[in-house]
């Protein structure tokens, strides 16, 4: 009983690296143009943190539009998004939920749209946005690892976004190139590993037969009068 309170208890990340066109024109920058990473890492049960960044855009590239899917066994409209961390000086975005609700370029359905102001306010090359997630039990990072709906379009993917202020004009749907999922438990930073179930069962084997000597040679000794 004592062993079983001490199993480590698992986190997760997911994260997001863009630098793939689906449509339109390509961002001038080296890719990832973007970044998304969801984490359950250190946060309190039934939390997520999301943080998106547009590190790699280029001249007056922006964000009009990002979307991400949920497990298709939760609600997205019980998700609640709160603001806890931001550099840059672009106005917060919308947040629209729906399961299937959100039809992206070529790119399928998703479940949630983050819209951003394509004026002033606009989020643009070197812009960070933090949110903390809460709302769902049970919630964990890689709720938001699923594919989106198909919908006509060319492929499924995990998340999208569009990009304005291309060159001239123009614009381009992008979508991750790259995806990590990293499950890690909350030991010391740089031990985190994925719980072995075999060797749990050998710890715990180990510890009965320890117990089962203790109890014989307790039966052993000669009973005092």
């Amino acid at each position: 009983m004592l062993l079983a309170g001490a199993l480590p208890v698992c986190a997760s990340t997911v994260t997001y690296d863009f630098g793939q066109l689906s449509g339109g024109t390509s961002p001038s920058g080296v890719p990832p143009w973007l970044e998304a990473t969801f984490s359950d890492n250190g946060q309190p049960s039934d939390t997520v943190q999301l943080t998106i960044s547009a590190g790699n855009l280029s001249g007056n590239e922006f964000v009009s539009c990002w979307y991400f899917n949920l497990n298709p066994a939760l609600d997205p409209t019980a998700l609640n998004f709160s603001v806890s961390g931001s550099s840059g000086s672009f106005t917060d975005p919308t947040i629209q939920k729906g399961a299937d609700s959100y039809k992206a370029g070529q790119d399928g359905k998703f479940d949630l749209l983050l819209g951003f102001s394509t004026g002033s306010g606009a989020f643009t090359a070197g812009d960070s946005l933090t949110f903390t997630i809460t709302g769902i039990t049970g919630l964990t990072a890689d709720d938001f690892n699923s594919l989106s709906t198909a919908a006509g379009g060319i492929a499924s993917y995990s998340s999208a976004a569009h990009i304005g202020g291309i060159g001239d004009g123009a614009s381009g749907w992008i979508n991750p190139t790259t995806s990590q999922f990293n499950s890690f438990d909350d030991g010391p930073i740089n031990q985190r590993s994925v719980p072995d179930g075999g060797a749990t069962l050998g710890l715990l084997g180990a510890s009965l037969l320890a117990i089962e000597g203790l109890r014989r040679k307790l039966q052993g000794r000669p009973s005092v009068r």
